[in-house]
């Protein structure tokens, strides 16, 4: 991705394309593995005279190489496609709660490997902390909001919060000692029930201007809900309990999670100190309760203005996810609705400002969009974009060779791997980052519906949406859900 300045002083940012360089003729590993099989294939057939079973294994071979849709070869949904049949013949694509089978206690009652996310609460900042046993990590949940209206505010303005975030970014990049693997932020639109009018009015309304008017309204206030939406922002980090350095203090601090609990204190107040520079202004960290509620309100978003009404009630870690979830290729269902993700393929390919989002942030239908960002070491991201670069030039000297045409796309492609040097050595950082958007729908033509709205307001952004296949129930964890999940 690289920046400019534009006339009117503001920095606009090209998304590069997904490279579609390959190692030879555009063709990437998996395909000339396939064609190496189909040319065995075809030698044997000659040795051996057996022309209907290895042509049956030629022409499966090539039929792998070429890509029919959605942009990607067909070898590569071989692997994706037996995995979801192997899913559907042991059962694991359905998910029912069983209420009298015991569970580890802080455990949360999640479908699938999520189920093994356990919650600890700190006691000096009262924080909830995901930890991850198998991937050793522990993630922590910070509640913001913005200081101020960024889609209102000036150019300079929207540029100088654009730069903070990404100065925050930029610093895990070069500090590989620090241990934070991911950020992510998920920004949601969930259901308005009022409670917050509802509370103003308690703590601020009197009968003093006048008693009828004042009884009117407190009886209109308990006897209606709005079908408002608005918007909740979360920051989370992921500390590295395995990441060299980290580990070593995590001992010294008394081992276990325990100990990592304390290392990842030292992070939390890093983080919160940088989210004024990025005009955020810091609410708090989720607590055990909250990160139970988060997953009750993203499986049943109906759920969430009775659950701010009763603040005692939907609290519990293992009631924390659905009752019962059927898991289909493109959706799943819950006992609650119909949810589906789906993954940004395309961002914007012409120049554009911090902002170019807000279309998709701010759409009118209940969504989550996740941004999930993964720090790379500054030496390895230049490593990457040197290998890269020659990958390219050595792609381009074969074309030559063979008389192909140097597209315009190729000749972007390599601008863009030297611009990404350049700003590896100024100093900036490198991150791998994905775009997920979650809808929901009460029937399964109103998430339909859903899907045709995010995808109109990605659109409008300048981004492409497509729905992920056969990995919808883990996919969501990571879009819905602010738990540090990758895919």
């Amino acid at each position: 991705m690289a920046a400019e300045a534009t006339e009117e002083r503001r920095w606009t940012a090209r998304f590069p394309r997904m490279s579609g360089r390959g190692l030879i003729m555009g063709l990437g590993k998996a395909q000339l593995a396939s064609i190496g099989i189909a040319f065995l294939c075809l030698i044997a057939a000659f040795m051996t005279q057996l022309w209907a079973f290895f042509g049956i294994l030629l022409a499966v071979s090539l039929a792998l190489v070429p890509t029919w849709f959605t942009g990607r070869p067909m070898i590569l949904w071989a692997p994706l496609l037996g995995q979801w049949f192997l899913r559907m013949a042991r059962g694991q694509t359905k998910y029912r709660v069983r209420p009298l089978a015991p569970r580890p206690v802080g455990t949360l009652g999640l479908p699938g490997d999520a189920a093994r996310l356990r919650v600890l609460t700190d006691d000096l900042t009262g924080a909830g902390l995901v930890h991850d046993p198998r991937s050793r990590t522990l993630t922590a949940i910070a509640r913001v909001e913005p200081l101020d209206s960024f889609a209102l505010a000036e150019g300079t303005h929207q540029d100088v919060v654009a730069g903070g975030w990404g100065s925050l970014l930029s610093s895990f990049c070069r500090d590989t000692s620090n241990g934070i693997s991911r950020v992510g932020v998920l920004l949601r639109a969930v259901s308005d029930g009022g409670e917050e009018i509802n509370n103003w009015f308690q703590a601020h309304g009197t009968a003093d201007v006048s008693q009828a008017a004042y009884e009117a309204y407190e009886d209109y206030l308990a006897n209606t809900r709005t079908d408002s939406i608005r918007h909740e922002a979360f920051v989370t980090i992921s500390l590295n309990m395995k990441a060299n350095g980290v580990a070593t203090l995590i001992r010294q601090a008394g081992g276990g999670v325990a100990g990592g609990a304390e290392i990842m204190r030292a992070r939390m107040d890093f983080v919160r100190g940088k989210f004024t520079e990025a005009a955020l202004r810091f609410q708090s960290w989720a607590g055990a309760d909250d990160v139970a509620v988060l997953p009750r309100t993203a499986y049943d978003p109906d759920a969430q203005p009775v659950l701010e009404s009763h603040p005692d009630v939907g609290r519990s870690l293992a009631g924390a996810g659905p009752m019962a979830l059927d898991e289909s290729f493109t959706y799943f269902r819950t006992e609650a609705g119909y949810q589906r993700v789906l993954l940004v393929v395309e961002w914007p390919r012409k120049p554009t400002t911090a902002g170019f989002l807000q279309q998709l942030v701010v759409a009118q239908v209940r969504h989550t969009f996740a941004l999930i960002c993964e720090p790379i070491p500054t030496r390895k991201a230049m490593a990457q974009a040197r290998r890269s670069s020659t990958q390219a030039e050595t792609s381009r000297q074969w074309e030559q060779k063979s008389g192909a045409v140097d597209s315009v796309e190729r000749k972007r492609e390599r601008a863009a791997l030297a611009q990404e040097e350049s700003a590896l050595e100024a100093g900036h950082g490198s991150l791998n980052y994905a775009g997920l958007v979650s809808v929901s729908g009460r029937t399964l033509d109103e998430l339909r519906v859903a899907t045709e709205d995010v995808r109109t307001a990605a659109s409008q952004s300048g981004c492409e949406l497509r729905i992920i296949g056969g990995e919808q129930a883990s996919a969501f964890i990571a879009a819905a859900l602010p738990f540090g999940r990758g895919l």
